[in-house]
């Protein structure tokens, strides 16, 4: 993967709808970072973001899965290919499970939960996170990403580099077919298609769910204590668990 740079522009105490709360900026691409501005930049979820009084009370009320396709420098490509024999591949698609939310009563104060699992991603299960909870050493560092307002940033997520920031949503039809709902971001540098709510590209979720819910939902997923493979436990198997568990 692309080296990384932490988001957080300044100390590890970030104002969070008014607030000031120690979390852990989330690790922007060195690629793709100068696509960022200063503001509302996304932040790891932590014990201290979902235990806030304040960031709890998000609510997450649609769900969608945003795609990127990969560029073929990316090492996934090598590892499918190990698996293919004939013509060129087509191209390769990253997948992020995405929900959005507001702040109760704030309605213009969005949210987005987004939760990728990449080639270097683990779950814990429960029993490892038990272990780690009473004092043993912190293996793993798993965790979704949450994004204050500003929704371009939220799809930057997916990108590694600036020259594939083409980012568009699926929603699964009736028959359980996955279908284009059309584009998030565009091309060059990641430009937002649109600021407004498109309701078109979110499904409703059948009951409103607070941050720490949403977050445990990752730790129910098919890929919890597996290690990644792209043929079978890739981000496609994690965002579709998701967003049938986000039901």
């Amino acid at each position: 993967m692309s080296k990384s740079l932490q988001a957080g522009s300044k100390s590890s105490s970030e104002l969070v709808v008014g607030v000031a709360l120690t979390v852990s900026p989330s690790l922007i691409r060195t690629d793709v970072v100068e696509l960022y501005e200063e503001e509302n930049r996304p932040m790891v979820l932590n014990r201290s973001l979902l235990q806030s009084p304040l960031t709890s009370r998000y609510e997450f009320t649609h769900k969608a899965i945003w795609a990127v396709s990969l560029p073929q420098t990316n090492p996934t490509w090598d590892a499918i290919k190990c698996y293919t024999v004939g013509p060129a591949l087509p191209d390769l698609e990253h997948w992020a499970f995405v929900a959005k939310g507001h702040f109760p009563g704030l309605p213009d104060m969005d949210a987005y939960f987004i939760a990728q699992f990449n080639s270097d991603s683990y779950i814990p299960t429960a029993e490892e996170r038990k272990k780690e909870k009473k004092g043993g050493v912190k293996k793993y560092h798993f965790a979704a990403d949450l994004v204050e307002k500003n929704k371009r940033h939220a799809a930057l997520l997916l990108c590694t580099t600036k020259e594939k920031t083409h980012v568009w949503a699926y929603l699964q039809d009736n028959r359980g077919e996955w279908k284009s709902m059309g584009d998030i971001l565009k091309e060059p540098k990641g430009e937002l298609v649109s600021k407004n709510f498109n309701e078109s590209q979110w499904k409703m979720m059948s009951k409103p769910l607070k941050l720490g819910e949403i977050n445990d939902l990752m730790y129910k997923t098919s890929l919890v204590g597996q290690e990644y493979t792209p043929a079978d436990k890739n981000c496609q198997l994690f965002a579709k668990d998701m967003y049938r568990l986000a039901s």
